[in-house]
C-alpha cells in the first residue's frame, strides 16, 4: 500500500491524490486503507515517515563511513542525490508544495514535511560541529546558518535536477557542491 501511495502522491501531489486512486492501484477497498491509516493525512504521514527513515539512514550511513570531514560532505551529498534518483517519487512526496506549513489546509502532513527538513538540518549541524578544528568554539548561529544554507542548496539542486532532461550525475553535483562549500567551511578554522 505504501509503495503505491508514495508513487501516486509523488506523481499527483497531495491535493491531486485520492484514497480511491490508492485503493484502485493496490486492488483493495477504500475502507481497508482507512482501517490501516485512518485518513489521507494518515496515509501521507506513513509514506513520509518511511521515506524519511530510508533517506536519513542512507545519508547517515554514507557520512559515517567517510574517512574525514571533506569525504563525509561529499559522501553525504552523493547519497542524497542518488537516493532521489533511485526513488524519483520520493522527492515529490518529501517536498510537496501543498504540504508547506504556510498552507493552512495542509494540516499535520505539513508539520511532518517540516520535520524531515529539520532532521536533515540537525544532521548537517552535527556534522559541522563534529568537524570544527580543535579549540574552535562552536557559534550556534553560525552553525545554523551553515546548515540551513546547505539544506537549501541541496533542495534547490534536487528540484533543478528533476526538471532538466539530462541532469548531471549525483557524483558530479556532489563534487561541485562539495568543492564550493568546502572552501567556505575551511574558513571556520580561522574565525
Amino acid at each position: 500500500m505504501l509503495e503505491a501511495a508514495e508513487r501516486i502522491f509523488g506523481e499527483r501531489g497531495y491535493q491531486g491524490t485520492s484514497m480511491d486512486d490508492v485503493a484502485a492501484e493496490v486492488g483493495v477497498s477504500k475502507p481497508l486503507i482507512y482501517q490501516y491509516y485512518g485518513s489521507k493525512d494518515g496515509l501521507f504521514l506513513a509514506c513520509l515517515a518511511r521515506l524519511r527513515a530510508q533517506l536519513l539512514e542512507t545519508v547517515s550511513d554514507a557520512v559515517m563511513a567517510a574517512t574525514d570531514a571533506e569525504d563525509a560532505l561529499y559522501a553525504g551529498f552523493v547519497a542524497w542525490f542518488q537516493f532521489l534518483d533511485d526513488h524519483p517519487q520520493a522527492w515529490s512526496v518529501l517536498i510537496d508544495e501543498g504540504m508547506l506549513s504556510t498552507n493552512p489546509a495542509a494540516g499535520p502532513a505539513a508539520a511532518a514535511t517540516d520535520e524531515v527538513r529539520a532532521a536533515f538540518i540537525e544532521l548537517i549541524s552535527a556534522m559541522v560541529r563534529m568537524n570544527l578544528p580543535p579549540g574552535r568554539t562552536a557559534d550556534n548561529d553560525e552553525i545554523e546558518i551553515i546548515a540551513q544554507s546547505i539544506s537549501g542548496a541541496t533542495e534547490r539542486l534536487a528540484i533543478w535536477r528533476s526538471r532538466v532532461p539530462a541532469p548531471p550525475t549525483p557524483e558530479k553535483v556532489a563534487r561541485t557542491l562539495q568543492d564550493l562549500l568546502w572552501q567556505g567551511l575551511q574558513t571556520l578554522s580561522t574565525t
